[in-house]
């Protein structure tokens, strides 16, 4: 009778074993790219899926097309490396059966300086080097635009306008786009830069130092997209609930400077 009873407890225990996912080694394969959010994923999202049972696969593109396209065909779970804006114009001119399953702490440009402390100390003529990508050049110019250092013509585009539209330049700042890898070293001989948050984190430069943050649109948020089919999928909610996790608003704070919030 006692090994009836013991072997009906080892089944009841490998039963309730087997209905519990974080007892389960399941896996999620992510892509994204090289830089912050490959950063992010391995020293944030990962802690925090771990704990919910899951383990991380990566997979690492060097493009921005492959990420969506794998997600589409299943080759990946879900990828963490594009902006609201980038999701949806992707899936209008691919037709991509994906959707964003939850915002992630989202780059934002900083307007900083080694000299300037203050916006109202940008001298009259000052030289300001911006990012060259069109996205990048708009958002810097609507982004000086707030800070009410020029006004740009009513009808641009508002992720396409550039300098050319610039209709109102009463300091007469000198605009200079270059490649985004080379703001901070434009630095040491500029006044000021516009500089997106991951660049100032990996080149040890304080977020807090800028003299204004851009307040980023929805659109502009970046996401972790999953297929259609997958947004209630058990793997899809965990990694919405990690990112909602206090390990991972933790590690971000301690090993991101809390940027994104």
């Amino acid at each position: 009778m006692k090994k009836k009873v013991l072997g009906l407890l080892t089944i009841l225990v490998l039963l309730l074993t087997a209905c519990n996912p974080k007892d389960q080694d399941q896996t999620i394969t992510i892509g994204t790219t090289e830089g912050i959010y490959a950063k992010v994923i391995d020293k944030a999202l990962a802690p925090a899926l771990q704990e919910l049972g899951y383990e991380m696969k990566v997979e690492k593109y060097v493009d921005f097309i492959t990420p969506n396209a794998n997600l589409a065909e299943g080759v990946i779970d879900a990828n963490m490396f594009q902006q609201r804006l980038y999701l949806d114009q992707s899936k209008q001119q691919e037709e991509l059966p994906i959707v964003a399953l939850t915002d992630i702490p989202s780059i934002g440009l900083g307007l900083y300086s080694n000299e300037l402390i203050s916006i109202d100390d940008i001298p009259n003529g000052a030289w300001i080097t911006i990012p060259n990508d069109e996205l990048g050049t708009a958002r810097a110019l609507r982004f000086l635009e707030q800070q009410g250092l020029l006004s740009l013509n009513a009808d641009a585009p508002t992720y396409t306008v550039n300098e050319t539209q610039i209709d109102s330049n009463p300091k007469k700042l000198q605009i200079q786009p270059v490649l985004t890898a080379q703001l901070v070293a434009s630095l040491t001989s500029g006044d000021l830069a516009v500089i997106p948050d991951n660049y100032v984190i990996v080149n040890n430069m304080k977020l807090d130092a800028a003299l204004a943050k851009e307040q980023l649109s929805k659109e502009l948020n970046y996401i972790i997209a999953v297929r259609e089919g997958d947004t209630d999928q058990d793997f899809a909610k965990a990694l919405k609930e990690a990112v909602e996790s206090d390990t991972f608003k933790l590690a971000i704070d301690k090993e991101f400077q809390g940027f994104g919030k």
